[in-house]
């Protein structure tokens, strides 16, 4: 095996431009988004805004559902932004999101605010968001511009922690930046949403997998590090995603100069252990919602009971739905209504599908083990975040999955793609070249989908 990295000279590498892209582009995405027109953005600033003021909840207490908080931060559950929710039809004028901005904060005018569906995670996912809300405090700033401070910490920190990883990466850095560019990935780095502390921690994860697995230079501590810390936050940010942690065991034998049982005990010990911190508490959590029709316990215990139909059910489920989520993978935006044209959606798939082949490492030799692995860890991967869906939002004992949404798979992207490598057609196209229609079309993307936002909100 002779294992390569992504070193180039040409100033165009994968990490610099999706740096330079994903913050410009970002900017642009929180400045056009209207407050709160990003799936769950009101209940994530919520659980952010309490992270801020140190109220963490190591564990809940039981059957919360929320928060005593500043009257002034619920305009998004009123009109005019409240209206905008799954009604395309409706629009806002720039000047009444202006007007709003001049609400101030009065923190000590506080009510009850529901957001259990936020408050079941750990703090770990909102320390970006929560770091922004408390430098926006200290400025005595208003309500709403805690959000965009939220915003804007959310995308300084994953933008940076993803590109860090596609500069780690040993084959396909530029399939990661596009990954990571994506319409959806980027109206997630420019929201508050929770999901950005999960895809920083899932693409540094298996940037740091593959580099001890295939990099050139030698394996160092501080890789062995990145990895379990990646994991154990990944874990504790969301425990469906749990499966990649096996992605140490990409790492042949050969690569660790000692202690390698001990390692993949300590590391799969620490993102086990977070996996269960969250799912304790998130167990402690009240209702999400009041339907009589669904019971988490008595899902899980009869999906336990009889894997076999809970697998079919997901497969079923893959089969029939596998467009749309792809689909919603690339970018619905808004709550999932600012749809994107077609073509751009096709464009998409056909791009980051020939990536597998041509941004793959030629010199780099990925053993049918290893592509099992990549396999084995995805498909689990998936397998519990359909259960988790399964469980919380399926009506009981139901022969179909409802909740699972397109963006729950950006994570899995980067280490899905190992299962794919080939070095047939890895190199066919020159770098600098291949970096340069990617990245126009990255910019042309970028334009189209902020032209549907400005569409949908402002009739523009």
């Amino acid at each position: 095996m002779e294992p390569e990295t992504t070193t180039d000279s040409s100033p165009l590498t994968p990490g610099r431009f999706f740096l330079v892209m994903a913050l410009l582009s970002g900017l642009a995405f929180a400045a056009v988004t209207p407050p709160f027109q990003v799936p769950d953005e009101p209940v994530h600033f919520y659980r952010a805004y309490t992270v801020s003021e140190g109220r963490l909840n190591l564990l809940p207490a039981p059957g919360a559902v929320g928060a005593d908080l500043p009257s002034s931060l619920t305009i998004g559950d009123r009109p005019p932004l409240l209206d905008l929710r799954f009604h395309p039809e409706r629009k806002i004028a720039p000047p009444a999101i202006l007007a709003a901005l001049h609400v101030p904060l009065a923190p000590e005018t506080r009510e009850p605010v529901f957001f259990p569906s936020s408050l079941q995670y750990t703090f770990v996912p909102y320390l970006p968001q929560a770091t922004g809300i408390a430098a926006g405090r200290l400025l005595g700033i208003p309500a709403l511009a805690l959000l965009y401070f939220a915003r804007l910490a959310n995308l300084l920190f994953g933008t940076l922690a993803i590109a860090a990883a596609v500069r780690r990466l040993p084959a396909y850095a530029w399939l990661a930046a596009l990954a990571g560019l994506l319409p959806m990935s980027l109206a997630l780095l420019a929201s508050a949403s929770a999901d950005v502390t999960t895809l920083a921690a899932a693409f540094t994860l298996v940037s740091a997998a593959a580099r001890l697995a295939w990099g050139r230079d030698e394996p160092r501590r501080s890789d062995f590090v990145l990895l379990a810390l990646a994991s154990g936050v990944l874990c504790a940010s969301k425990p469906p995603y749990l499966p990649l942690a096996l992605l140490a065991f990409l790492i042949p034998p050969a690569r660790f100069s000692r202690g390698r049982r001990g390692f993949l005990t300590a590391h799969l010990s620490l993102s086990l252990l977070m996996a269960v911190w969250a799912y304790a508490g998130a167990r402690r959590i009240g209702s999400l919602h009041f339907d009589p029709a669904l019971d988490a316990g008595r899902q899980i215990h009869d999906s336990l009971t009889n894997p076999l139909r809970f697998f079919r059910v997901v497969a079923a489920d893959y089969v029939l739905h596998a467009p749309r989520y792809l689909s919603q993978m690339v970018g619905k935006l808004g709550w999932l209504d600012v749809q994107l044209p077609a073509a751009l959606i096709v464009a998409w798939l056909a791009l980051l599908g020939a990536l597998l082949f041509l941004d793959a490492g030629p010199r780099l030799d990925v053993r049918p083990w290893q592509r099992g692995i990549a396999v084995a860890t995805t498909l689990a991967a998936m397998v519990l975040v359909s259960a988790s869906q399964y469980a919380v939002w399926t009506p009981y004992g139901a022969d179909f999955i409802q909740g699972v949404q397109g963006r729950y798979f950006l994570p899995l992207v980067p280490a899905a793609v190992w299962a794919f490598h080939g070095r047939r057609w890895a190199g066919r196209i020159p770098r600098e070249r291949l970096g340069m229609a990617l990245a126009v079309f990255s910019i042309l993307s970028s334009g189209i989908a902020l032209g549907s936002l400005a569409r949908r909100y402002y009739g523009v």
